[in-house]
């Protein structure tokens, strides 16, 4: 190559060298730009829906200071310590609403006014927000009993005087956070649930003759709670291992959308508005739940769906999935909360030993229904009724066939399928179970239906109508089932399945 030729290839090369820093530079500073922009919308998304939120109240912004935390855990701190602490909490509550709260209470419907119909201990017989221990004079089991998020105990009112009827000794667990005010939920870490649940099942052990089984059972996010004791058990000779499991509908799995919430503290400091801690601030008219929602209601519960996930893939990893406790578990098949697919993907998929049982409600597939249902989930459920290399037994309850509304259930084994017609029949109005649902007796004085009768607070069957966005209690309060009309069969079931254990 000539000195001149040679010259104009190292100018060209040069010449390529800059154009090619000069196209990364600028496709940085386009990312930069878009993200910048990204960041700017949401923030500005973010402040106009808490703007458009309701003024927050007394119970939102303050809570109890006595609260149980993870920092509270020793060997020593026992369930009468923790019953203890809990009563400091609600003296600490009562000051408050007959204190600085008094007079907060926008009308005669709120949990936080001492006259309201509202208040706690009007419904079941005691305010079944706080923790509960029934023991048994010769108790043939224990059963810790823990509730989900934004409840308390009374999602446990059922179940838990059944067990004790049948001879076992009973913990329900009043969660940290849960119970008081929706500004505790706002506070509590993940790390305070798992400890709660540490300190009543190493007592709840202890209570028990030595060759007695314990059980821990969950709802909801005290499935996932409930999970993740059972890993921890197993990887830590100083926790009792459960004998077996009962989740209903639990948080096995949730969007990851939920850590999005995390930035609102962020959200909240650039905006001013406190306002940007809440998805949702409506009025509190339910004694036992949390009609409110903070954003780190949300961000906790992904971070304890996650330490699950980790901890059964750890136990996956090192062969320990054998020692995991037998578990039974009672779902809907649509669940607006926790996807029936990431159940069996994350906890089921992964049970190598027999003696587990899936129990699924299936959807109405009445006549009158036929087109309305989405039908994605089927995807990923209905293959597996055929899977016969599964570990597990299913149970399905449905339509003994497409058009009727009575239902049969369908047990499928490694021995084969069989079906057993049953005494019960689809509700008229009733498309399918919903998530908060199951738990819950069809007679319950809160949650059942009205069926004509004259209850003063029938909030599992809110009959108003007008324009939307007027009320403030969420499309849900209304429109989502709260109560199972399936309750005795799956109670049943479920009380049957841990005595075979």
């Amino acid at each position: 190559m000539s000195e001149k030729a040679e010259t104009a290839s190292r100018g060209w090369a040069s010449l390529s060298g800059a154009l090619a820093k000069r196209l990364v530079l600028l496709g940085l500073g386009v990312v930069l730009i878009a993200g910048a922009l990204v960041v700017l919308a949401v923030f500005y998304g973010w402040s106009q829906f808490a703007h458009s939120l309701p003024p927050l109240d007394p119970w939102h912004q303050e809570q109890p200071a006595s609260e149980f935390t993870a920092s509270d855990e020793t060997p020593e701190f026992g369930f009468d310590d923790y019953l203890a602490r809990e009563e400091k909490v609600f003296g600490e509550l009562d000051d408050l609403i007959q204190g600085p709260w008094e007079g907060s209470e926008a009308g005669k419907l709120s949990r936080f006014n001492p006259d309201s119909v509202c208040r706690p201990g009007v419904y079941g017989g005691r305010n079944w927000n706080r923790s509960l221990l029934r023991e048994a004079v010769r108790p043939k089991g224990g059963v810790l009993m823990v509730h989900g998020l934004s409840d308390s105990p009374y999602a446990f009112r059922g179940l838990s005087e059944r067990f004790h009827r049948e001879g076992y000794t009973v913990m329900v667990l009043r969660v940290p956070g849960h119970g008081t005010c929706p500004g505790a939920l706002a506070q509590v870490e993940w790390e305070d649930w798992a400890a709660a649940v540490r300190v009543a099942a190493r007592d709840l052990r202890k209570r028990l003759p030595d060759d007695a089984p314990m059980v821990v059972a969950g709802f909801s996010n005290g499935g996932a709670l409930t999970v993740h004791y059972a890993v921890s058990a197993i990887e830590d000779d100083d926790l009792p291992v459960p004998d077996s499991l009962v989740l209903i509908s639990p948080m096995i799995g949730i969007t990851p959308l939920a850590e999005i919430t995390r930035y609102h503290d962020w959200i909240a400091g650039v905006s001013g508005d406190e306002r940007a801690h809440w998805s949702a601030v409506n009025a509190e008219i339910d004694p036992y739940k949390y009609a409110s929602w903070p954003m780190n209601a949300s961000v906790q519960a992904f971070k304890m769906t996650q330490q699950v996930e980790e901890g059964l893939a750890r136990l996956e990893r090192s062969g320990k999935m054998k020692e995991f406790p037998p578990v039974v578990t009672a779902i809907s098949a649509i669940d607006a909360t926790v996807k029936l697919s990431n159940l069996i993907a994350g906890l089921y998929g992964r049970i190598t030993n027999s003696g587990s049982e899936l129990i699924v409600f299936d959807v109405n597939r009445a006549a009158w229904m036929e087109g309305l249902i989405r039908d994605d989930y089927e995807k990923a459920f209905l293959p597996l009724l055929d899977d016969g290399s599964r570990a597990y037994d299913i149970t399905l309850v449905s339509n003994r066939a497409t058009g009727t509304e009575s239902l049969m259930e369908s047990r499928i084994t490694a021995s084969g399928r069989t079906d057993r017609e049953l005494d019960l029949t689809w509700p008229r109005e009733l498309f399918s179970l919903a998530h908060a649902a199951l738990p819950f007796t069809q007679d319950d004085p809160l949650y059942g239906p009205n069926d004509g009768g004259d209850k003063v607070l029938p909030l599992g069957d809110l009959r108003l109508r007008g324009e939307a966005g007027v009320l403030r209690i969420s499309d849900g309060q209304i429109l989502r089932l709260r109560h199972n009309p399936f309750y005795p069969y799956m109670e049943e079931r479920i009380v049957s399945w841990v005595g075979d254990r």
